[in-house]
């Protein structure tokens, strides 16, 4: 671990009250290690009723309180956290999710030189059931970027424990990125920064009954396109690339019931794979 080892922990929040923030933050202090900051970034818009609460809670609570323009999105709040920062790592905690007590200092003990990042299992809840978020025998415990084509194994924002120089080097979060945001920046530091993924749950993911983008394959779908664009000079040497993400769309066009759009997509992604090409996989 570097001897700095200050972490600086970033919070969104967006019309969320502050009964949630608490929580979270409750869930930080209670954390076995000890040298971090807390930044909570306010994306309500100026003067509403959350923003007052959230702003008055900050102060109360000694924590650092920023701002954004109102409504710019939790990838805008956290760039804009992130330039506050002073510290060496980074940390991302969505104010309705919950950190297990020994998180920071577990990661932490993982990092070297050349780690960017250190991410690791968790528990999903819901309003009736609680699982594991990857299964132990899916988990991937090492950056690998053909797995991470294929499925998001690393998972939310609130998994990560960044290095900040790794951070800004790959470009933040990209704000023009209509859905999978956090998924976007996985992929750019895994390919050009060693990742390590610890296997023992370490954080509460809330899925909220009422989440939406999830449900918006319009946007899913356009998230995977603006992804597709990125990172389209693999397919001039990688068809293994290209199969990951032509099965992607034809996954979300299942689900819309474009079924002609599917049929397409499916055919196009297994139409230049041979069947040893699939050893790469395991």
């Amino acid at each position: 671990m570097n001897g700095n080892g200050l972490v600086s922990i970033i919070i969104p929040t967006y019309n969320r009250d502050s009964c949630y923030i608490s929580r979270a933050i409750k869930s930080i202090i209670q954390q076995t290690y000890k040298n971090y900051e807390i930044i909570v970034v306010d994306d309500n818009i100026c003067n509403s009723k959350y923003s007052l609460k959230i702003k008055k809670y900050c102060k109360k609570n000694n924590l650092i309180y920023l701002t954004t323009k109102g409504k710019q999105g939790a990838n805008a709040a956290r760039n804009i956290g992130a330039y506050y920062a002073k510290g060496f790592y980074l940390a991302f905690l969505d104010d309705d999710d919950i950190w297990l007590k020994n998180k920071l200092e577990m990661q932490l003990s993982y990092f070297t030189n050349n780690i960017g990042m250190v991410y690791s299992n968790g528990y999903v809840i819901t309003s009736n059931s609680k699982r594991l978020y990857t299964k132990p025998e899916n988990f991937v415990t090492e950056g690998n970027l053909y797995k991470l084509l294929l499925y998001n194994y690393i998972g939310p924002t609130v998994t990560a424990l960044v290095k900040r120089d790794c951070f800004f080097d790959v470009g933040m979060f990209d704000e023009t990125m209509p859905s999978k945001q956090d998924y976007d920046l996985w992929i750019r530091i895994v390919k050009k920064y060693k990742s390590i993924g610890i296997k023992q749950p370490l954080f509460i993911y809330t899925r909220h009954d009422s989440y939406q983008i999830t449900k918006d394959y319009n946007l899913i779908l356009e998230g995977y396109n603006k992804i597709y664009e990125k990172n389209k000079s693999y397919l001039k040497k990688d068809f293994i690339f290209n199969f990951f993400f032509y099965f992607k769309f034809a996954k979300i066009y299942k689900k819309q019931k474009k079924f002609l759009k599917y049929y397409k997509f499916l055919f196009k992604s297994f139409s230049n794979i041979k069947y040893e090409n699939f050893k790469i996989f395991f």
